[in-house]
């Protein structure tokens, strides 16, 4: 079996709602802003510890009061992916 990578190195535009993965490991976030109205970076991978919280100390990195900052802080160390969210009965 071989697998193909097709992604393509480019500046990304990130905004509220894009879904993460890290480059180093298979972490996936999601980015969000906290109670404090800063960018974040939300633990959506499943089945680890601190999932789904925004509070300073469950979230990847730290948190931004600009979306701008927010990427020049994380982006090498993280990549837009596609995502779909999938609501069902």
């Amino acid at each position: 079996m071989e697998i193909v990578d097709k992604r393509t190195k480019k500046e990304e535009h990130w905004q509220l709602g894009d879904v993460l993965v890290a480059n180093s490991d298979d972490s996936k976030g999601l980015i969000v802003k906290n109670s404090n109205a800063e960018y974040c970076l939300m633990n959506i991978t499943p089945d680890k510890r601190w999932n789904y919280s925004t509070a300073e100390d469950d979230c990847f990195g730290n948190c931004y009061k600009t979306l701008s900052d927010f990427y020049e802080a994380t982006y090498p160390d993280w990549h837009k992916v596609n995502a779909h969210l999938v609501v069902e009965d």
